[in-house]
């Protein structure tokens, strides 16, 4: 099918914004282009610890104040800092507590124009199919069949993206079906093989023990418990660039691989939507696909020798620690006796 680009935006579209005017303007520039008929955005309030936040996060505020297109907008601006995910979570539920859908962005992933209408169309089509859990906007290099897009358990980013009410139901932000889920045979198959099994789980139970600054670890956990499809395309319609050491979470140098492979990569517009004859993941492409996006290109065998010489060096450090303690007491005994 032929796009349509006089067709209004009618999806509601949330924009989740911080402390970074100029990034928020390159992403506002791209929504007020397609003039959304509703438009949410949420805006997390200055760290008290950060006196310069107070400053940019009003330059944020003023920005996407300016609605020059009729629209409903609505805006939940936050007086206390909540920090990267829980201010996500709020955002989320606050729009779902007036709407059945939405296409979301964060203030560093820039889409193309086209992309909301890629979405507005897949939420459409895939609005009563509950294998269907999200539609995604960004492409790392894969590409799979012929159509506009793909299934996949993978590549899905919080940059841009798109879903439903009833998907956002059976997100858990304190991953509290975890501990009963984690053993389940029906949970295990949804991961290619044991090893990467093994791999999550790990991350998961370092984020529920020590927490962390996001929400995608929980979606990547959601997605495997109820084994939903996400829609991902061939081509690349939403650029991030948030590959920086001043990130939230992908806290690198710009010139480092992460940056090089997954920031600021070209994205391309799409005048058409062909959509896949079945929907159906293709195994030996989602290998592929896990492989690019979770351990960046590397062979099995390496990213299994790197975790278990990590495991391996844990446990050395613990027995080293346990054995100073030990050496310790027994100094202590030897003083008092």
């Amino acid at each position: 099918m032929r796009l349509d680009f006089e067709e209004p935006i009618t999806a509601p579209v949330l924009f989740m914004v911080f402390n970074r005017p100029d990034k928020t303007e390159q992403v506002f520039d791209v929504i007020k282009s397609v003039k959304p008929k509703k438009l949410y955005v949420a805006a997390d309030a200055p760290r008290d610890n950060v006196p310069e936040d107070y400053e940019k996060c009003k330059k944020v505020r003023s920005i996407v104040s300016k609605i020059n297109w009729d629209c409903d907008s609505k805006f939940l601006f936050h007086v206390k800092n909540m920090g990267c995910s829980l201010a996500g979570f709020v955002a989320w539920d606050w729009l779902f507590s007036k709407e059945e859908e939405m296409i979301f962005l964060e203030d560093d992933g820039i889409p193309t124009r086209s992309f909301f209408y890629f979405c507005q169309e897949l939420l459409r089509k895939y609005k009563n199919n509950y294998k269907i859990g999200f539609i995604g906007g960004q492409n790392f290099g894969n590409k799979n069949g012929d159509a506009t897009y793909f299934f996949t358990h993978y590549g899905l980013t919080t940059w841009g993206f798109a879903t439903w009410k009833r998907t956002f139901e059976l997100f858990e932000y304190k991953m509290e079906s975890y501990r009963g889920t984690k053993n389940l045979n029906t949970f295990k198959k949804n991961y290619l093989f044991h090893f990467e099994y093994k791999y999550r789980t790990r991350q998961y139970e370092h984020h529920i023990k020590y927490g962390r600054n996001t929400y995608d670890l929980q979606l990547g956990y959601m997605i495997h418990k109820y084994d939903l499809f996400c829609c991902m395309p061939n081509i690349n319609m939403v650029t991030s660039t948030g590959y920086e050491l001043d990130a939230t979470n992908t806290i690198v140098a710009p010139d480092s691989k992460a940056a090089l492979k997954f920031g600021n990569i070209p994205r391309y517009e799409i005048n058409e939507i062909r959509h896949p004859e079945k929907i159906e993941i293709e195994k030996e492409f989602e290998i592929q696909q896990m492989m690019h996006r979770t351990f960046h290109d590397k062979s099995k065998a390496q990213v299994m020798f790197e975790v278990y010489f990590r495991f391996l060096a844990r446990g050395i450090r613990m027995l080293m620690r346990i054995g100073k303690q030990i050496i310790g007491r027994k100094s202590l005994d030897r003083d008092y006796s």
